[in-house]
């Protein structure tokens, strides 16, 4: 369903994730509902795009002020995935700015880490995907990029995307919908399969808060047509949600332990260094917690295949009545075992790409 130009008429739903008393949806796991007395919890908008399309920018024009560094001339802007709050009209939004897909300085994997790894920012999970985009023609690139999305998060990512258009104002005298109108059949195809559909921000006039408000609008909108949920890590890909899952895992536990570090850097900094200190330290435990949540799952993939091929060796032995098939089994099991890490090391180096491919 495609709700490009919609947002005017929303449902009345409360930004945290339920409907009001329209919704008419029985409770689902990871639904945020908020009673009157609590506090409502802001949309979670997620930014997805490639490096300079204008990501950063369209985070200001979201939050009404300057927040996420943005300049065109810097070689690379956003580092880190950050996060900032702000309201709009009313509703409050947590925008999550991400690095850009396709950089030139770091591999598309390493960039793709950096945006999974990031738990503690997200959590429990994005309600609306935005990809940004450059108003005109979908390229190659685009392309490439959107199913590389899709490989990271999994298929039902567009389920919970909206297309922002950027440098609406090179438009002139057309609307955005004239735009899309016109363009090639892949620019559609794709528009059509975002549940979200599409809007435009004319980031040199952050002022023109009507762009923002109806923007809004529309993630709203989204947001009851996906029953109030945000994206939980049951919807990611099997081998990513196994990894996240093993990482929130480690993360709880060292809550007491991270919060620990953190009432000591409370002694020594304040303000925004104090809050930059705190975001280096989530950075480091989340990156420390993400590589040992994947030599776990490598490690875990590894003893299958020792396990499988011991039952093997068994079951052939037995069949054969050939003592030689058991112990022949059992030197290559000692063998597996022995170079375990070595095997490891060569699955993280992708020198065995079908072996990389299955582990990672």
């Amino acid at each position: 369903m495609v709700i490009g130009s919609l947002g005017q008429n929303c449902p009345d739903i409360t930004p945290g994730g339920e409907q009001g008393s329209t919704a008419g949806l029985p409770p689902q796991r990871g639904e945020e509902q908020c009673d009157l007395g609590e506090q409502v919890k802001p949309l979670r908008i997620m930014l997805l795009g490639k490096s300079g399309v204008g990501k950063s920018s369209s985070g200001n024009t979201i939050l009404g002020r300057t927040v996420f560094v943005s300049d065109m001339k810097l070689k690379r802007v956003t580092r880190h995935c950050e996060k900032e709050n702000g309201t709009v009209k009313d509703v409050p939004v947590t925008v999550i700015d991400t690095p850009g897909l396709f950089e030139t300085i770091k591999t598309k994997e390493v960039i793709v880490r950096d945006i999974l790894k990031c738990v503690k920012l997200q959590e429990p999970g994005p309600h609306v995907f935005v990809l940004v985009v450059p108003v005109g023609r979908m390229t190659q690139e685009d392309q490439d990029t959107n199913t590389l999305i899709e490989a990271m998060f999994g298929p039902r990512v567009w389920d919970y995307t909206i297309v922002l258009f950027t440098h609406g104002d090179r438009l002139g005298r057309k609307t955005i919908n004239d735009v899309i109108t016109e363009s090639e059949d892949d620019l559609r195809n794709f528009i059509r399969k975002c549940s979200g559909g599409f809007h435009v921000f004319d980031n040199k006039n952050p002022e023109d808060q009507e762009q923002v408000t109806s923007f809004v609008a529309k993630i709203q909108t989204l947001l009851a047509l996906n029953g109030g949920v945000h994206y939980s890590t049951e919807l990611y890909p099997k081998q990513e949600r196994k990894i996240r899952e093993q990482q929130e895992i480690l993360l709880t536990e060292r809550n007491t332990e991270i919060s620990r570090k953190e009432k000591q850097l409370e002694e020594h900094f304040q303000g925004q260094e104090l809050e930059a200190k705190k975001r280096d330290l989530w950075r480091k435990e989340e990156d420390k917690a993400r590589a040992e949540a994947e030599k776990y799952i490598r490690n875990a993939f590894v003893w299958k295949c020792i396990a499988f091929l011991g039952v093997i060796g068994l079951l052939l032995g037995l069949a054969l009545q050939a003592p030689i098939v058991w112990a022949l089994a059992g030197i290559m099991i000692v063998i597996l075992i022995f170079f375990k890490e070595f095997i490891l090391r060569l699955s993280m180096s992708g020198k065995i790409p079908w072996l990389s491919k299955k582990i990672q």
